[in-house]
């Protein structure tokens, strides 16, 4: 099902169809333009995994063939041989061109049926996983190394805690999560500040493997 606290709907799916897999909506009054429009939607199973895909504005040979007409791209284009600089070029121009490429998002709301009613009693575990491999550059990996030492410092009393770093393998820092104490906090800042990039490959799922077998 779907609604909107702030507008009226109109909601039109194919009369013949087994299943409201694609519905139209629209507006059912003219819109003034004088608030956000909110639309709430209601899966019919909200605790499985949804996935969502929206295209980019542009094809790959299109996305393509405009980095390699940017001026910039070119200058380093003529200076690089191996083609290590053009690689980190385009890595670094994706958070810039999100528009142009496609978006994929994954959706997951699990079941709070055992959860007990007071929520500060219920013990959390927050993993963080880090990629060192050769995809991340060195200034991308001290901003995230800087804002995970924030996250650190910010968790609660009781919480679980590991830190991992994957590039063509995973390495834990603890085999298995442990009590966020001083200790265990000291370790796991120590721990981020001395990691480094490595020239490897990215198994990403290989590190969301071993997160999910985690007890």
């Amino acid at each position: 099902g779907l609604e909107s606290p702030s507008h009226a709907l109109r909601a039109d799916a194919d009369p013949w169809a087994s299943s409201a897999t694609t519905t139209c909506v629209t507006l059912a009054e003219p819109h003034r333009y004088d608030r956000d429009l909110e639309i709430i939607l209601y899966p019919c199973e909200p605790h499985h995994p949804h996935l969502v895909i929206e295209d980019g504005t542009m094809t790959y040979p299109e996305y393509e063939a405009h980095i390699r007409s940017r001026r910039d791209y070119v200058r380093i284009a003529r200076k690089d041989c191996s083609g290590e600089r053009q690689v980190a070029f385009v890595q670094r121009r994706f958070h810039k061109d999100i528009f142009p490429n496609p978006v994929l998002m994954l959706n997951f709301c699990p079941e709070a049926e055992g959860v007990p009613g007071d929520l500060q009693s219920v013990t959390r575990e927050f993993i963080f996983l880090i990629d060192r491999s050769g995809t991340t550059s060195r200034p991308d990996l001290d901003k995230v190394k800087e804002a995970l030492l924030v996250a650190l410092k910010s968790l609660p009393s009781g919480t679980l805690l590991n830190v991992a770093s994957f590039g063509a393998d995973v390495k834990p820092l603890f085999p298995s999560s442990r009590l966020c104490s001083n200790e265990t906090l000291q370790r796991a800042c120590e721990h981020l500040t001395g990691l480094q990039v490595d020239t490897g490959s990215t198994n990403l799922l290989a590190a969301l493997g071993w997160a999910l077998a985690q007890p």
